[in-house]
Formats: C-alpha cells, structure tokens, sequence
C-alpha cells in the first residue's frame, strides 16, 4: 500500500486488485462493455478510513474507487468484494453511458451483468450507523436509538421521535456502548 492523501493507502488498479481478491473472472463478465471496462479496469482502487459509515465510494470521472480501510480486515473479504463490485459496476454505467447512472437502472443492469444482487445499500454491521455512533438521542417514549457518527447540528430540544411526534418523542442524549 502507498500513501495517496492524507489517511488514504493507494491499493493499486482495478485490474490489479481484481486478480488479487479473486473477482477478477466476476468483473470480466463486463468485457463487452469495451471503452467502459478498460476505463474500470485502469481505475484506482484505494482504501480510507474517514468515511464513517461509507463502505466506498466511486468517482466515474476520475477513475478512482475509494472503499473504507475496515473492509481490507481478515474475514471481511466477502462485503469487500461486494463493495469492489459495487462501486466498479458505478463506474462501468456511468462510463458506458455517459452520465451519471447513480442506483438507476442502468447501473442494476450493470449489477445484474456482475452478478451482485443491485441493492445501493450495503449491510454491514461494523460500518453501520448505530456501530461507529458517538452521539445517541433515545426517545423518551418508545426507547428507540437514533444514533449520529458526527454531532448533530440541530439542538435535541428542537428535534422529536419521528415515530412518536413532538408531542410523545422527547428525545434525551445517551451514551453510546
């Protein structure tokens, strides 16, 4: 891993990388996707912990997939994978296409192609919100969490349960486990 930006580790390219984690043959399947596959398979791969709950991220444009530090871990390989698959099949539509496909058909077409079910959000537990929380509002009410990985910029008493309404939902600041 080489340095890129600050807290980021370059991984290598797409290609590089594919073969290295074994998806290599998945991500082939795209091959008749010509100029947009070899525009994937050049892009850069790399790993950054300063998302909070972002398992990655792809800039189509830039050639770049960023995915988060924690899914390079052992025993994490499969949401790793996934994700890879993920922000690659970003990349493959929306180069394919010329446009911005975000989670739209195209880029479930893209995901079926791939293999990957084409859900656009992952759930992995150790990325989720209520995991990397530092700040948790309960409701009074029913007790249900409402955990924020950054401060909240609203003050608690202008906010409510959106289950209970701001009449029951009181919500009081916890702390997080």
């Amino acid at each position: 891993m080489t340095p890129a930006v600050r807290g980021t580790f370059r991984l290598g390219n797409v290609a590089a990388v594919a073969a290295r984690w074994g998806v290599a043959e998945r991500l082939a399947r795209a091959e008749s996707l010509g100029a947009a596959y070899r525009a994937c398979l050049a892009s850069t791969v790399e790993a950054d912990a300063r998302a909070a709950v972002q398992a990655g991220k792809a800039w189509p444009r830039e050639r770049r997939i960023v995915l988060h530090r924690e899914l390079l871990g052992p025993g994490r390989e499969e949401d790793r994978n996934a994700t890879l698959l993920h922000e690659c099949a970003h990349i493959l539509a929306d180069r394919r296409h010329d446009k911005p496909c975000r989670h739209g058909p195209l880029w479930r077409a893209t995901m079926a192609m791939l293999g990957e079910p084409p859900t656009a959000r992952h759930d992995i537990p150790y990325l989720s919100r209520e995991a990397r929380a530092r700040y948790v509002w309960t409701c009074a009410a029913c007790g249900r969490d409402h955990p924020f990985v950054r401060k909240p910029r609203r003050r608690i008493l202008d906010c409510h349960c959106r289950h209970c309404g701001p009449d029951r939902g009181t919500l009081v600041q916890t702390v997080p486990e």
